[in-house]
């Protein structure tokens, strides 16, 4: 009897642990207090880039950028006191003609909005109560309420398979505060 508990245990916690990770992987982001570190790479002889691995016999190079790249070139979101991570070295904020450029998965969970996307005419649809936020891939102008708004210097991109908004533009359409620190590199929301 003894071990039979500790078997549906075990079968259980396995089953609690195989649905929590199925969940958890389903999200390409995530908001922790923790600063977020990209993976980089140097090796002894000070050489950056490369580094590999052996996986089934076989060894596979992969390259990740300088550790001084990564300083360089990382941008942080913080919102509410709570930096975004990103799972997916496609989904990483970065800097595009001045302006920052967030995942919209991340801006539409951290602003609560409900997504829409329409293939067709590559249309994003963001709204929240009663607020409509309309945009296209690739193009200036968006509809804010129906009202026409033109985005400055950059457009919605998709980058990796991942769709970036160019997140200081939408923040100030919805009322939200964005103070920037060169410095660290770092979108501040209130």
């Amino acid at each position: 009897m003894f071990k039979s508990k500790w078997k549906y245990s075990a079968l259980s916690l396995l089953c609690v642990l195989a649905i929590g990770n199925t969940a958890y992987a389903e999200r390409e982001f995530f908001w922790s207090d923790a600063v977020p570190l990209q993976s980089c790479f140097q090796n002894r002889d000070g050489i950056p880039n490369k580094m590999g691995i052996e996986k089934d016999g076989k060894k596979i190079e992969i390259e990740l950028p300088s550790c001084e790249e990564v300083k360089k070139n990382q941008v942080l979101v913080l919102v509410n006191g709570r930096y975004l991570h990103v799972e997916d070295s496609g989904g990483v904020p970065f800097i595009e003609n001045g302006r920052t450029m967030v995942p919209l998965r991340a801006i539409a969970d951290v602003f609560q909005f409900e997504v829409g996307w329409e293939q067709s005419q590559e249309k994003i649809t963001l709204t929240k109560d009663g607020k409509s936020i309309i945009m296209h891939i690739g193009k200036p102008d968006i509809l804010v309420d129906g009202e026409k708004v033109k985005l400055e210097e950059v457009v919605p991109m998709i980058k990796n398979n991942v769709t970036f908004l160019p997140v200081r533009q939408l923040a100030e359409i919805l009322g939200i505060q964005v103070d920037w620190d060169g410095s660290t590199r770092t979108a501040t929301f209130n």
